[in-house]
């Protein structure tokens, strides 16, 4: 969890697959790097389309066809920081009969250097991300001809 001295970046991913995908290996991947302390799950939350085709989110336990993972293991990870505006946005590209899962995400990965520098009374002065078009340019133009 973010401390005084670090908070990683805050990122989110959305996943669709048709309904009964198995969406176990993906959230064992996502329990590994939480087990680890690669990642810190911020919120997690499964949306798709009502018969009347508006955002409907849907709980975990729902999940058919998962295999490999207790699915109760994320209970309590549904944290409401997505709003129904957030929802929707995951859902706007969902075809019919598809499901999304969305997850808020802290990544801790430099957490360790970051508790090492501050403890030798180093502080962090800037962090961001990168816009992967602005990175892609960058490469680009980088590189010779």
């Amino acid at each position: 969890m973010a401390t005084e001295e670090f908070s990683g970046p805050v990122a989110y991913l959305v996943f669709a697959g048709e309904d009964g995908a198995d969406f176990g290996p993906g959230l064992s991947a996502v329990l590994e790097r939480v087990q680890q302390g690669i990642i810190e799950v911020l919120d997690i939350e499964l949306v798709g389309l009502g018969v009347d085709g508006a955002p409907v989110k849907r709980a975990l336990a729902d999940l058919t066809g998962t295999t490999g993972l207790d699915l109760a293991v994320f209970d309590g990870a549904e944290s409401g920081i997505l709003d129904a505006e957030d929802l929707a946005a995951a859902a706007a590209d969902l075809a019919d009969g598809q499901t999304a899962i969305v997850i808020v995400y802290e990544d801790r990965s430099l957490a360790a250097a970051a508790a090492a520098w501050a403890s030798a009374g180093v502080t962090e002065m800037l962090a961001g991300g990168v816009d992967i078009a602005d990175l892609e340019h960058a490469l680009e133009e980088g590189s010779p001809s």
